[in-house]
């Protein structure tokens, strides 16, 4: 089984939820392709699941939403931005580490290079700032949802053209924006937790004290696993 994974930093390296799938199902970790940066936006999930699924085959693709107000871009040289860390180019090459299995394929070399995540604006990175001012001047959270929104939904439809299983989740409890959207399939979403949430009640953070830690990953991935039992998928 071939699986795609797609997200953010809650997404991403060694003691993230993915690979503990593989300690839970007969899932190797060669097997996971992992697309997730941290500091991406749901414009980068949307667009790069997308396209790699129009390239390569893939069992299960796994999807974890991130933060509303993100959005990201791609450019034509991702090297006017080299001074940042908020690009899929510097954040790709942080995403090995000694035990991941990167033979014969690494998952990172299907990572598009070009990306530029507003979530550096966010976090009053003068290169992103100075890129991003005029948009969020202009964008309120109002429309953002409603982009969000379609973006769910799009990539929802793309998936169901193609006939791949797939498991939508949300990295917090922000159901609430999108839950009276009738076109989005909500028994393919895991809605009834997050991992944020699991983090949080369980006092779980990684060593920077934002992100989920070792035991809210491992509670993730189980959660992921009966979700994925309870519809029925195969794994």
């Amino acid at each position: 089984m071939r699986i795609l994974v797609n997200g953010g930093s809650i997404s991403r390296g060694p003691i993230s939820w993915p690979y503990y799938l593989t300690n839970l199902t007969d899932i190797t970790g060669k097997n996971v392709v992992n697309l997730a940066c941290a500091g991406a936006g749901n414009t980068y999930i949307h667009e790069t699941t997308t396209r790699i699924l129009d390239k390569e085959k893939f069992d299960l693709v796994l999807i974890m939403w991130t933060e509303i107000s993100r959005i990201d871009l791609q450019v034509e040289s991702i090297d006017f931005f080299e001074k940042s860390k908020y690009t899929s180019k510097y954040q790709s090459s942080q995403n090995d580490w000694p035990t991941k299995i990167i033979n014969p394929i690494n998952d990172q070399d299907y990572v598009e290079k070009n990306w530029i995540f507003g979530c550096g604006h966010i976090n009053n990175d003068p290169i992103m700032r100075k890129f991003f001012d005029n948009f969020y001047m202009h964008v309120g959270y109002k429309e953002l949802v409603n982009q969000f929104t379609v973006k769910v939904i799009s990539l929802q439809n793309t998936l169901k053209q193609l006939n791949i299983p797939y498991a939508f989740s949300f990295y917090q409890d922000y159901i609430d924006q999108i839950k009276n959207c009738a076109l989005i399939d909500w028994k393919k979403c895991i809605i009834n937790d997050n991992i944020s949430s699991i983090a949080e009640r369980l006092n779980s953070y990684d060593t920077d004290g934002l992100h989920p830690g070792l035991e809210a990953n491992r509670v993730w991935a189980d959660h992921t696993i009966k979700h994925l039992e309870k519809n029925d998928y195969s794994y």
